[in-house]
């Protein structure tokens, strides 16, 4: 690791580190580096030829900051390097008054316990290489089912409302981003003319990630996911909170299998800043 240095990442490094990320097996675009590197922090460890061999970043949301996962170039791991980095950028945001958070895996979570994390509650990351809704039962218009349509831009102030309630914190340029990158799986529910749950999605490496999924309630949650999920081809992943069975039970009739758990995670805190009972799906391991 002598051969190694330290250095600050910006969106010049999007597309090395994007490589990089995908040698990781990472799901991660160009885009989301991009976006990462422009509005958050970045780390890196590069070589001699200034070629990045391991990266880490943190979102700032205000009061907190969100740490994504941290690929490293397989001639590298074992060696204390991810963590290394993932310690450089907390270091950062604690020093800039916001307390991280992150999902960790399972094996990740027992090294984010010992470095002072919490656990907030459970995810699963769920995927399917295809995608088959179930019908949904044929009620009358007017049964009280939610009306679900396209998400307009003017609809993302309205939803920015609801999110800030749920994540905690303001995500309204995340959201027109998220939007901006797959508008046909962007979709608002309403309820007696109210907005009642909103999802978005995003492409990826190797799968589309839907999320986040909003809800007031699991009927609006499942025709919000169908409504993404009819809009997007190819292998797609979303990660739901475990609490979520109905939910849960509705993906897995989809064709939706369960890869792994993970845990919503806080550091320097007792309790996360959001209010989950709106949660259905998060936006990301790497975006919160």
């Amino acid at each position: 690791m002598d051969s190694l240095r330290l250095t600050d990442l910006s969106p010049v490094h999007a597309a090395a580190v994007s490589r990089l990320s995908a040698l990781a097996g990472g799901n991660r675009t160009v885009d989301d580096w991009r976006f990462l590197l422009a509005r958050g922090t970045g780390v890196g460890m590069v070589d001699a030829d200034g070629a990045p061999v391991a990266a880490a970043t943190a979102l700032p949301y205000g009061r907190f900051a969100w740490i994504g996962p941290a690929p490293v170039a397989p001639d590298w791991r074992g060696q204390g390097i991810a963590a290394l980095l993932a310690a450089e950028v907390v270091r950062r945001q604690e020093a800039a008054g916001r307390a991280p958070g992150l999902d960790a895996t399972v094996d990740g979570r027992r090294a984010c316990r010992r470095a002072g994390f919490r656990d907030l509650y459970r995810l699963g990351y769920y995927r399917a290489e295809a995608v088959s809704p179930p019908p949904e039962s044929a009620e009358p218009p007017d049964s009280g089912r939610p009306r679900v349509r396209r998400l307009a831009a003017a609809d993302l102030e309205a939803v920015s409302l609801m999110d800030r309630r749920l994540f905690g914190a303001d995500r309204l340029e995340l959201l027109h981003h998220l939007r901006r990158r797959q508008p046909q799986a962007a979709f608002a529910a309403f309820r007696d003319g109210r907005l009642s749950g909103y999802v978005l999605a995003r492409d990826g490496r190797e799968a589309v990630q839907v999320g986040p999924l909003a809800a007031t309630g699991d009927d609006v949650a499942r025709a919000l996911a169908a409504a993404a999920l009819g809009a997007v081809r190819g292998p797609v992943r979303i990660d739901v909170a475990d609490a979520r069975r109905g939910l849960i039970e509705w993906l897995q009739a989809s064709g939706f299998v369960l890869q792994w758990p993970l845990v919503r995670m806080v550091r320097s805190r007792k309790a996360g800043f959001g209010d989950p009972a709106l949660l259905y799906a998060t936006a990301g391991p790497d975006l919160g």
